[in-house]
């Protein structure tokens, strides 16, 4: 639901362009200004989601992830009423306000619950709906296109894809439990039990929820430094693209509007299938997650080579699919590795928090490149980017 809300923007940068009742030409929007308003979730995003972490320690997982996914879903719907440039671009950036944390905190509260081990194949299940989103949010905005009437398809699409969170944030609330020592459901023997089998460093519910010495350790770590740049490149090297997926696929050439949305569903779901395969082959200790980061590294810059250099569309609808999956399954891989090298509860939230806010460079910088006002030549951009950004994650 979380990746449905943050890629319908660009669902609905394509539907109903032919009959003119897109969002682009409804709001007067230049090519620039639509950069604009897919990056402008980001910047908030970024800032906020180490707080978001802290945030989550500091009250409780049902109460702050419920807060998290009720707020976003609300301002969503809102952005169905927007009639102006800057509306746009309020709307999306209160929305990344919002939902900033999500993704860490769900991180960072399963690290109380969980081994690294067993992080590994729950990690792939995360990221894999959120693969599958995309093959989902193609769906609905191939459906929501046939709606267009009273209100365009595009306000459909942000209001019906609104309604979701509000009432899982609702269920969240009742349903989720809390920390394993605090879960009334949980034995005394169960807790003990929970509590051992975790690593010797792992997050406790009665650690230290801010602590300057933990800080000063994480921002004194080259390992820090090393995931972050990888954590960096890996977003907008792959996962950049899927920001402008739908306008992309269009650009090859070969469909209308509606049929671009639904081509994003395939790249989406071989992104889905790959996590879950990756994810399962970790958690069994089949693969070591480095070297195959390594390898499916080198896979996207072989499809981005592709893209630059080949211009048959079905070859590069093809290479495309593979790089969407390859980019798709880089974080899962690394995720449970570096959630175990933390040494403490403070240290895990401040870092899982950092970490996953340097991926949202993707958000900013993907939609510049990707975008036909940066390059006259779509690829020409992606590929020289790309290539170069993934270069940096292999070394």
């Amino acid at each position: 639901v979380m990746r449905v809300d943050v890629t319908n923007i660009s669902n609905a940068a394509i539907i109903n362009l032919e009959q003119k009742t897109d969002i682009k030409t409804q709001l007067h929007l230049s090519a620039q200004q639509w950069v604009w308003a897919i990056a402008c979730f980001y910047y908030p995003y970024m800032l906020l989601e180490p707080i978001s972490t802290i945030l989550l320690k500091k009250t409780s997982a049902p109460v702050w992830i419920s807060r998290i996914m009720v707020t976003w879903g609300i301002v969503t719907c809102c952005i169905a009423a927007t009639t102006s440039y800057g509306g746009l671009i309020i709307t999306r950036s209160l929305v990344g306000a919002l939902e900033a944390g999500y993704f860490p905190c769900i991180i960072f509260f399963w690290s109380f619950w969980y081994t690294p081990a067993e992080l590994a194949i729950r990690v792939a299940a995360l990221y894999s709906a959120s693969s599958l989103s995309g093959f989902i949010g193609g769906f609905l905005a191939f459906a929501i296109s046939y709606a267009n009437g009273v209100l365009a398809g595009w306000q459909w699409l942000f209001i019906l894809e609104g309604i979701p969170p509000i009432l899982i944030g609702i269920f969240t609330f009742f349903a989720l439990p809390s920390y394993p020592e605090k879960s009334n459901w949980l034995s005394a023997d169960e807790k003990d039990l929970i509590l051992k089998h975790l690593h010797k460093d792992a997050p406790t519910v009665h650690g230290k929820t801010w602590d300057w010495n933990a800080a000063k350790s994480l921002f004194t770590d080259p390992t820090y430094y090393a995931f972050t740049c990888a954590w960096i490149c890996a977003g907008v090297g792959g996962s950049g693209i899927s920001y402008a997926l739908p306008t992309v696929i269009k650009d090859l050439g070969f469909t209308d509007s509606r049929m671009a949305n639904v081509l994003t569903m395939p790249p989406s779901f071989a992104a889905f299938t790959l996590v879950l395969i990756l994810g399962y082959l970790v958690k069994r200790g089949t693969i070591n997650p480095f070297p195959v980061c390594i390898i499916l590294d080198l896979i996207i810059i072989a499809c981005y080579i592709v893209l630059l250099f080949v211009d048959t569309v079905g070859v590069k609808y093809f290479v495309l699919v593979i790089s969407t999956a390859a980019s798709g399954s880089l974080y899962p891989l690394l995720w449970p590795k570096r959630v175990q090298s933390f040494r403490g509860t403070a240290m895990a939230g401040l870092g899982i928090g950092l970490h996953n806010a340097s991926a949202q460079f993707s958000g900013i910088l993907g939609p510049q490149i990707f975008s036909r006002a940066c390059s006259q030549r779509v690829f020409h951009r992606v590929a020289t980017y790309s290539m170069h950004l993934c270069s940096c994650l292999c070394s």
